[in-house]
């Protein structure tokens, strides 16, 4: 079943007057009713950009936002963000501090056109509060509560109004990871609970992957590569998103007729266009691909181990001074000094072009 269109973007480019390079620069994309996508990359890469023009905070340069297939910005449009029917959660929560948690999340009601008479805004105060697991706490104030709790609520006020699109800046970047991890759960089950869409800003790859239904990939101002957590990672696009997203090796590689050859060894792998006619290439293998096997006569030598709680990290020194990471489980436990082989599952590697010519 497809679910209708509630936010489009076409071509959207923000030119500020002092940079050269647009901040945003041609983004183009379809999110549908219910999912939620997570806008992933570096600082400045242009996400929170991008979110803001979303949000009403800024006009684009060129390009229409359409909102529930309403163009709300360009074409000769311009809709303010308080009509736009979207909530935004920010990353520092934005709680009033004189005031209680009830009156934080009835301020946002209270500004809607059709002003709810009170035993109606109590009501949906008390929803909202159950639903991100704060009954009970109505009339304290901010500085009663912990940050995970001040983010619920702020994420409370933004759903209470029940908008067509919640707009999250990196909100859980101020947070603990104990804490940081159990609320991004809580987030995505809230955000299915009510079934309102919601874009999600971040440049915590996890994140990204846990919370999203659909990730875009954004680097300079474009977005790279746009799918699936399982697309972006499996299938990464570009060699930008394969750095970013799964932190890969990359192993630089001689094409020999339909091999690519390394000095760990050489694969058959579908050669991209980009490199039709190319001898060269990196050769990339993510870290949890690689299996390590003692070996006295290798020449491949563990010079580092992490531990890491679930999992163990390997620096691997190669002969030629360069250096490989594996991530294994727990019942692979080496010592530093000791050679290993790698192996490594055939259809793991794929090629992209060598770092010197990769476009970014």
């Amino acid at each position: 079943m497809t679910h209708p269109v509630i936010l489009h973007l076409d071509q959207i480019i923000k030119q500020f007057s002092n940079h050269q390079i647009p901040a945003v620069n041609q983004v183009s994309l379809t999110l549908n009713q219910g999912d939620i996508l997570g806008l992933l990359g570096p600082s400045g890469c242009g996400k929170t950009t991008l979110l803001r023009i979303i949000a009403g905070f800024e006009q684009p340069s060129s390009g229409t936002v359409e909102l529930a297939g309403q163009i709300v910005a360009g074409a000769g449009h311009w809709l303010p963000p308080e009509q736009r029917h979207t909530g935004m959660v920010f990353q520092d929560y934005a709680l009033f501090p004189h005031l209680s948690i009830a009156e934080n999340i009835a301020f946002g009601l209270q500004k809607k056109k059709e002003r709810l008479p009170k035993p109606k805004i109590q009501h949906r105060i008390s929803e909202v509060l159950a639903l991100v697991g704060l009954s009970g706490l109505e009339k304290r104030y901010p500085h009663q509560l912990s940050g995970g709790q001040q983010q619920r609520v702020a994420l409370a006020r933004a759903l209470a109004p029940a908008p067509a699109l919640i707009l999250l800046d990196e909100p859980l970047s101020n947070l603990d990871v104990q804490v940081r991890l159990r609320l991004r759960h809580e987030i995505r089950h809230i955000l299915k609970a009510t079934g309102i869409s919601a874009i999600f800003v971040t440049h915590d790859q996890e994140e990204a992957l846990a919370i999203s239904d659909k990730i875009a990939v954004m680097s300079h101002g474009k977005v790279e590569q746009m799918g699936t957590p399982e697309e972006i990672y499996t299938r990464p696009a570009s060699r930008f998103v394969a750095e970013f997203v799964t932190q890969a090796n990359f192993i630089p590689a001689k094409r020999q007729g339909e091999l690519w050859t390394t000095e760990i060894g050489q694969w058959q792998i579908p050669t991209p266009e980009v490199l039709q006619g190319c001898h060269d290439g990196d050769v990339m293998v993510r870290q949890e691909d690689i299996l390590l096997e003692p070996d006295e006569s290798a020449t491949i030598i563990i010079s580092d181990r992490q531990f890491l709680g679930r999992e163990y990290r390997y620096c691997l020194q190669m002969p030629s001074g360069g250096q490989l990471h594996a991530r294994t489980t727990l019942n692979t436990q080496l010592p530093i000094g000791t050679r290993v082989q790698l192996a490594i599952p055939t259809y793991a590697p794929k090629i992209f072009p060598p770092a010197s010519l990769a476009i970014r």
